[in-house]
């Protein structure tokens, strides 16, 4: 082994979260119900839809739960499918590591192996709380995506190590499992720019089931590359050195606690713009404003108020997309998953509202995001000004929206989303069966039985 896959397998070996105080064990619950909530929310898209098609035409003697379909298959692409619903509304948490991304996708392939394991929920948290850890840790000092690469990158060999663990993996196999997930897998990150496709919300589901195949065949005993870093031609040499900061702050929270989660289906920069709609709303009518004036960190206006972000041709442009977002929050009073139908997105009453929106980059935010908090977790720096077509003028600033470690989500507030996730489409009885089997999964001696909870829905 190499000197950093070294030290990520010590760090996963030796990981441990007895004697971890009751918020971390708060935190790690609470991502792994949202992470389960939003999947069912993912269960009704169309590239779940797919996904699901293709995999049931494959069976396993050993296989894993599929979320909603009502069938099991390969582990591999049960993680693939499950990675999807999770991801593809862009409504699961974030992380915002230099090679950070959404950590939540890695838990459908820690459910993989927890069914097949049949490990106790507690079991569970450790491993989620420990792929977060690894994920933060590795991606506080690279920026996989100044690099061209994709967020997959970090998260598959995050996933390796906190699965490979959990199925008691040796030392051996836990370094062939690291190698296996790297070294035939590098994402690009083409999928994130510009105008956006179905790939958005699916791309880290190719790196789980990768991760999830290279378990399997570590497992089996497979070896790989043993230097995926520093040998020759290893990531190190897209990268440059570097090494994994591991607990990413000693003595301080965790990953888990840091990770922010989203009480509504938008990309993260828009999350605090849209909590200001009802006080726009209440300042002026949308006819009545003459321009709404945003400014936004560098990173933000790139990644959300390009181009083709201001004349959205998809769901996956649109949600992040800042124009849209704020000119449909601005009409319809909020943002739901309606709001990223495709008749909503095309509707042409909202173009001249989006036209109206005009995003600048701030010197100020942009070096306050660079500046980001514990290496993994940043403020999202907003200020909002509306100008009406009679001069008046209303200003506003934002920077922890509701979700984010500043100012986060309670148990009361995933269960509103919840509530929302399941209106008018699973029965007021599972869905209590849901909440049950989950908030209290740190108390199960087999993560099958919660599995069992969400493997079909009593779709009204």
């Amino acid at each position: 082994m190499d000197k950093t896959t070294t030290q990520i397998v010590d760090y996963a070996q030796s990981f441990s979260l007895e004697g971890d105080s009751e918020v971390v064990l708060d935190a790690a619950l609470k991502h792994l119900v949202d992470t389960v909530m939003v999947a069912i929310a993912g269960y009704r898209s169309e590239p779940a839809a797919m996904a699901a098609a293709v995999s049931r035409r494959v069976r396993s003697d050993d296989g894993a739960t599929v979320i909603g379909f009502g069938f099991q298959t390969s582990p591999d692409l049960a993680v693939f499918c499950n990675t999807i619903m999770v991801r593809t509304y862009d409504w699961n948490d974030g992380m915002q590591a230099k090679g950070g991304g959404h950590p939540s996708d890695m838990v459908s392939a820690l459910l993989a192996v927890a069914e097949l394991s049949h490990a106790s929920g507690a079991d569970l948290l450790m491993a989620v709380t420990l792929a977060y850890e690894l994920l933060g840790g590795m991606g506080a000092e690279i920026g996989i995506g100044d690099l061209g690469l994709d967020q997959g990158t970090n998260m598959a060999v995050a996933t390796a190590l906190a699965a490979g663990k959990m199925w008691g993996f040796s030392e051996s196999q836990l370094a062939n499992a690291v190698s296996l997930a790297l070294v035939p897998n590098i994402p690009l990150g083409a999928s994130r720019w510009g105008t956006l496709s179905m790939m958005k919300g699916c791309a880290t589901a190719f790196s789980m089931r990768n991760a999830m195949f290279g378990l399997i065949m570590a497992r089996e005993g497979m070896t790989s590359a043993p230097e995926p870093y520093e040998g020759v031609y290893g990531l190190h040499n897209l990268t440059g050195p570097f090494e994994p900061r591991l607990p990413i702050f000693p003595g301080g929270p965790m990953v888990i606690q840091l990770s922010h989660q989203k009480p509504v289906p938008a990309e993260t920069h828009g999350l605090g713009l849209l909590e200001l709609v009802p006080e726009i709303r209440a300042f002026a009518h949308i006819d009545d404003i003459e321009t709404i004036t945003v400014d936004l960190p560098d990173h933000a206006v790139e990644h959300t108020a390009d181009p083709p972000k201001y004349d959205p041709i998809n769901r996956e442009t649109a949600d992040h997309s800042i124009p849209y977002m704020l000119a449909v929050a601005l009409v319809d009073g909020g943002i739901t998953l309606d709001s990223y139908t495709d008749e909503r997105i095309s509707d042409p009453l909202l173009r001249p509202i989006m036209k109206k929106i005009v995003c600048v980059a701030d010197d100020e935010y942009s070096e306050l995001r660079r500046t980001g908090l514990y290496g993994v977790t940043r403020p999202t720096p907003g200020r909002v000004t509306v100008r009406t077509n009679a001069g008046d003028e209303w200003v506003r600033e934002v920077m922890y929206y509701k979700g984010h470690y500043k100012n986060p989500m309670t148990r009361e507030d995933i269960d509103a989303k919840f509530d929302i996730i399941c209106d008018g489409f699973i029965s007021d009885e599972q869905k209590q069966r849901i909440r049950g089997a989950w908030w209290n999964i740190a108390e199960s001696d087999d993560v099958t039985d919660a599995m069992t909870s969400i493997a079909t829905f009593d779709a009204l």
